[in-house]
């Protein structure tokens, strides 16, 4: 079997099983990037497969070959399944990555893998503006993305998006608004933005826009976010790092949060910016007992900060982690924000196979420099702050058609009257049980927004509710995101 091996060793990436919890993020960031975002054993008879293993005696392997072969010609059921012999062997594949019981290992198949590998290249085909729905259909910048079509044009966060091609953006939804912004790397499209009360129209031209890396520049400080741990992330961050340290500033906010994690390689290419020369940045604890130093990457440009406060939050983790425990236990100047880190303290190794499937399994345990455990623990924040939970609650997605009334213990309950909570309506409880009297605070909200006041919970409330809550986000950032207002206290 043909096969090829990445490079990369992958700490950890949010992969769509796990992205349920992501309509959080969805709420607390509120903004939509318009950026252009066989089977394993394919063409191997089972013999030879059975073949090729090794540590396993041929009794074993004569009983998965016979209940291959059984399930294969004699299944009744079989007879009724598109490639059934493709199933049986994906499912054989899946059961021995399942019960090495590890939530981080992982049998994905061509698709999935695709979708995993396009995830980790950090760069997009857009235009590179972030953007949020506001009510009645309307659309504001929230973010212009750095060296992007959309900043070398002159768009500006607070600009409100009016037309896209020949299409007013009147009475549509965010999927269309990102439909017409999204198109081929070169191509060309006209944006009409509407800006202290005059439109101002913008050609642009379609390029790879990099989206996990982005910084700003103030008096006193600068801000660097780093979302995710992306191929192109470290090459980004030095480039950021550079354009902060023209500009003189001496101080770094570095936000961290929400960054699910991603290749080691890239934390350890950032973490050498900051650290110098010679420094151990991780542990790995190998299977069999070993352990191995990971240190900065020699002979890389150094920046040095009067002062660093890093961002941190529950959906932190990996190799977010490896770079928040080195910089904190190596720099003096370190202090750590926001909420206990996710605590992912394990290393995966993705092996790509000549059909496109990909077995993602874990390696090793990596452990902090000074050789403290974070698997299952996370990292404490010097500085306990945590948001409003109306950002942090998720909500489910409900099936089509369902509904839930007042009197009823149901899984929206909990998020809908958070939400309704912290948008100033009259509930009484904040758990899984739809009370009388929130009932009463949902009829209100929905009557307040135009819609059929029947104080019931569906997919409509809690879209509704959620556009609600991000509006509030974007419009009073200052005020709603408390973390960062407590980082730039700490910095200045």
């Amino acid at each position: 079997m043909g096969k090829k091996v990445v490079k990369y060793k992958l700490v950890r990436h949010r992969w769509p099983d796990e992205i349920q919890a992501d309509r959080k993020r969805k709420m607390r960031k509120a903004m939509v990037i318009a950026v252009c975002f066989v089977c394993f054993f394919g063409g191997f008879g089972v013999n030879e497969l059975l073949n090729k293993q090794r540590g396993l005696s041929d009794k074993t392997f004569a009983k998965f070959s016979e209940i291959y072969n059984i399930m294969s010609k004699e299944f009744y059921f079989g007879k009724d399944k598109e490639d059934f012999d493709d199933a049986l062997l994906s499912g054989a594949i899946e059961g021995m990555v399942n019960a090495g019981e590890d939530v981080h290992t992982m049998y994905l198949d061509a698709q999935q893998s695709n979708t995993f590998t396009s995830s980790m290249e950090g760069s997009f085909v857009g235009i590179g503006v972030q953007y949020y729905e506001e009510k009645e259909d309307s659309f504001r910048v929230t973010r212009v993305l750095n060296d992007s079509p959309a900043e070398k044009a002159g768009l500006q966060k607070g600009d409100q998006i009016y037309r896209i091609g020949n299409t007013v953006c009147k009475d549509m939804d965010a999927d269309k608004v990102r439909e017409l912004i999204l198109g081929e790397a070169g191509s060309s499209v006209e944006i009409e933005v509407l800006r202290d009360g005059k439109h101002l129209v913008y050609d642009l031209e379609r390029q790879k826009v990099n989206d996990s890396v982005y910084h700003e520049i103030y008096d006193e400080y600068a801000l660097l976010e780093i979302s995710s741990f992306s191929e192109t992330v470290g090459d980004s961050t030095g480039k950021a790092l550079e354009k902060i340290k023209q500009a003189d500033a001496k101080k770094l906010i570095l936000d961290l949060r929400n960054n699910g994690g991603g290749y080691l390689q890239s934390a350890q290419q950032i973490a050498s910016y900051l650290l110098g020369e010679d420094v151990v940045i991780f542990k790995e604890k190998n299977r069999d007992g070993s352990i191995d130093d990971y240190k900065t990457i020699s002979k890389v440009k150094q920046y040095t900060f009067d002062k660093i406060i890093l961002l941190v939050n529950e959906d932190t983790a990996s190799a977010a982690e490896v770079l928040t425990a080195a910089l904190k236990e190596n720099l003096d100047n370190v202090t750590i924000v926001g909420t206990n880190t996710y605590g992912k303290g394990t290393v995966q190794y993705p092996l790509v196979f000549s059909d496109g499937s990909m077995l993602k399994y874990t390696t090793a345990e990596w452990i902090s420099s000074k050789g403290k455990e974070i698997n299952g623990v996370g990292i404490k924040p010097d500085v306990e702050v945590k948001l409003d939970p109306a950002f942090t609650t998720g909500a489910p997605k409900l099936k089509d058609g369902e509904s839930y009334a007042p009197d009823s213990v149901n899984p929206a309950a909990q998020s809908v009257q958070v939400y309704l909570k912290f948008l100033g309506y009259e509930v009484d409880r904040s758990d899984a049980y739809f009370s009388k009297q929130s009932g009463e605070a949902l009829k209100q909200f929905q009557k307040d927004h135009g819609m059929e006041a029947d104080g019931n919970i569906d997919n409509e409330v809690i879209d509704v509710l959620l556009s609600t809550i991000s509006e509030e986000w974007n419009t009073n950032l200052e005020k709603n995101d408390v973390q960062m207002k407590k980082a730039i206290e700490l910095v200045k």
